[in-house]
């Protein structure tokens, strides 16, 4: 039986590091920003109006993604050990959640499981209306940030998708479709390459270097982010120091500065710090000790994000971080393997509520990301906040050495995106 190839690719997108502080499980952060910012979109659309209730569609997936962020993490780390990371977690499960519409039977156990659901706990319908709503509050222009994020699917014209799936996938997940002539080649990539450029604002610009001419689909998840600090760093500030990449090597980059308050926690294991964005969105910093991040990442889980969020204490410091960007490319197709969602990708995957037919699987599933982080996001701005500063010194807080970094959707409860960073340079 010919095996139509079909490409899966998840696109994952843009950062520029911005600002807020704030826990995607604790409200504590969240509300000791007394700004109130986040309540002015509260308003403006019949799903926004219980942004804050725990039983939001989103929020009842909220606890899984949490877990495949962190799962999936580990084993990237695992396949990168000497590189930069960066990665949309929730990116890659709403596309496998959009994917598994057309799958069946086994394939479709191990897709579900994979990402981290246990439909024992929670139905499928409910995991659904939770990327639904997820993609709602991604894309509410209210905010005070530039979140947006969405599906299309680029249909072979010599090959039938179901109107089911079509339908579903529309419903649900927003997705947009487009017809392609994949036997051309060169105009099927370009039409796909160009979509993926419009909408990560030009950040990324040629995610395919190739289309197979027998391609059934392209499946695209995009994710895209940029926001300002709550609290920017003074440029004139920004100065070069010495990053440790370990106790051998050390390269010079810029370090921003900034004095002021932050939670932050600086226990045995780690120093951590908090950092807002304006938009109910915030930067969880994680240093390790050196030497013991290869340690510190294989033991990253849900429940030692919520032990080090449990340390964070209102503290007055001096905070150095350094000025960078990083692109990440993830092959899914190896990773997500190691982790179960094995048939999709072999002869036997059923993916026939798609096609019809049990002839599909996915030949590649690319991820790719791109992290900008500067002293106000990527568009300056002269309004400087002020704050009382008490009469004691400072905490000294510098990110000299390899760390890790999550950047979190407070009204989602979700993780944005997930990375290391060992090498500012790179």
């Amino acid at each position: 039986m010919r095996v139509f190839l079909f490409l899966g690719v998840t696109l994952l997108l843009t950062l520029a590091l911005a600002d807020h502080e704030g826990d995607y499980h604790d409200k504590d952060d969240h509300n000791d920003n007394k700004d109130d910012h986040h309540k002015k979109g509260d308003h403006h659309g019949k799903e926004h109006h219980h942004q804050h209730n725990e039983s939001m569609p989103c929020h009842k997936i909220a606890q899984y993604n949490s877990k495949f962020s962190f799962d999936l993490y580990r084993q990237v780390a695992l396949e990168h050990p000497s590189e930069n990371i960066v990665f949309s977690p929730v990116s890659v499960s709403t596309a496998l959640a959009f994917l598994s519409l057309g799958a069946k039977a086994r394939t479709h156990s191990q897709i579900i499981e994979g990402i981290g659901f246990n439909t024992s706990e929670i139905l499928e319908q409910e995991i659904h209306e939770g990327f639904h709503h997820l993609l709602v509050l991604l894309n509410d222009v209210n905010r005070e940030l530039q979140l947006s994020g969405g599906n299309a699917l680029f249909i072979s014209q010599e090959h039938k998708i179901l109107q089911t799936f079509l339908d579903e996938a529309k419903k649900l997940y927003h997705s947009e479709a487009f017809s392609t002539d994949f036997k051309n080649n060169e105009e099927a990539k370009n039409q796909i390459n160009s979509y993926v450029e419009k909408n990560t604002h030009g950040k990324i610009a040629e995610l395919l270097d190739s289309v197979d001419k027998d391609t059934i689909f392209v499946l695209i998840n995009y994710i895209y982010f940029k926001a300002k600090w709550e609290n920017p760093f003074e440029k004139e500030h920004t100065e070069e120091g010495d990053f440790h990449i370990n106790e051998n090597k050390t390269v010079k980059v810029p370090f921003m500065r900034r004095t002021g308050f932050y939670k932050a926690a600086i226990t045995d294991e780690a120093t951590v710090v908090s950092i807002p964005y304006k938009g109910d969105a915030g930067a969880l910093l994680i240093l390790p000790e050196m030497g013991k991040l290869s340690e510190m990442e294989q033991n990253l889980n849900t429940i030692s994000i919520y032990k080090f969020k449990n340390s964070l204490r209102r503290r007055f410091v001096n905070l150095h971080f350094p000025k960078f960007s990083i692109t990440g490319t993830v092959n899914l197709k190896e990773i997500l393997s190691k982790m179960g969602v094995v048939d999709v990708f072999l002869d036997n995957a059923d993916l026939s509520g798609i096609t019809g037919g049990a002839n599909v699987k996915i030949s590649k599933a690319v991820h790719k990301a791109v992290l900008n982080v500067n002293e106000y996001g990527t568009e300056a701005t002269g309004i400087t906040a002020l704050e009382a500063v008490p009469m004691m010194l400072p905490t000294q807080v510098k990110y000299d050495r390899p760390f890790i970094f999550t950047l979190y959707d407070l009204k989602a409860k979700s993780v944005l995106f997930i990375g290391r960073v060992l090498n500012p340079q790179q």
